[in-house]
């Protein structure tokens, strides 16, 4: 009866993985694509094959983030451990008219979970449970520091020190995400989108989400409080890794001529 009762709840979640992932990309086989370490990225992926054990293999893209049962609230049925707010340097400047803001909060904790370092990336609250999953005995995390390029460092591999710019069997360079707690130099989160009597160089976003945030037309979007997160700009389901519409790394929408930062910014 148990089981009777817990498969439209699985199956609502398929569904909604199914629309998360469907349109021009796919998770499956991007860089968010954490399952099945060595063989992702064989048959024409962009993203290469995993040379050695790095995480727990749990054999499932979505596990990594999403849970059915007791997920955390920061994001839907999200199956991460969260990085303590404390410790983040927030972006400020003499020109940011929007007042500053403490720390992270919102769906950017759940990128940043993996993107500061200080969280491994296969450290989820829930692991799988019915079928039998891999044990590396390693977690890594997203850290970019030379210390930690000793030990269990993404940056061993995925770093421009490390030669992920090229060759036939290089690991990709993801520097650029490894956004630690200083986020200073990075584009402002968890900020209050401004209205126009506070800055009237911003164009107003149209469409009322229902949940406390608001959209533009092309999908760039704010959250809870009407706040600017990183899923703003940022849509991890959708990769678009070749970069064929111009969207990567992840981009809701196209940069080319500067279009995404032109959706808000009157300049």
């Amino acid at each position: 009866m148990r089981a009777a009762r817990l498969t439209p709840l699985l199956l609502a979640l398929v569904a909604l993985v199914t629309v998360g992932v469907a349109g021009a990309g796919t998770i499956i086989g991007s860089r968010h694509d954490l399952s099945h370490f060595n063989q992702r990225g064989y048959g024409g992926s962009p993203t290469g094959p995993m040379q050695g054990f790095t995480f727990n293999d749990y054999r499932e893209a979505c596990i990594y983030c999403h849970t059915p049962h007791n997920g955390s609230p920061v994001a839907p049925l999200w199956n991460r451990n969260l990085s303590d707010t404390v410790g983040y340097s927030m972006y400020s400047s003499p020109n940011f008219n929007s007042g500053p803001v403490a720390a992270p909060d919102g769906i950017s904790l759940a990128c940043l979970s993996c993107h500061d370092g200080t969280v491994a990336v296969d450290d989820v609250r829930n692991k799988p449970q019915y079928h039998k999953w891999s044990d590396s005995q390693v977690h890594y995390k997203m850290d970019a520091t030379d210390a930690a390029r000793g030990s269990e460092s993404c940056a061993k591999c995925h770093s421009r020190a490390e030669g992920g710019i090229g060759g036939v069997n290089a690991a990709h360079d993801a520097s650029i995400r490894y956004l630690t707690q200083n986020l200073r130099d990075d584009h402002p989160i968890s900020m209050v989108y401004p209205n126009r009597r506070v800055d009237p160089q911003f164009h107003q976003p149209p469409l009322d989400k229902g949940d406390g945030g608001r959209a533009f037309e092309n999908g760039i979007q704010t959250y809870e409080g009407n706040k600017v997160q990183c899923a703003t700009c940022h849509d991890i389901h959708n990769p678009d890794e070749d970069n064929s519409e111009g969207r990567d790394p992840f981009l809701r929408v196209s940069n080319q001529g500067s279009a995404l930062c032109l959706t808000c910014h009157e300049k």
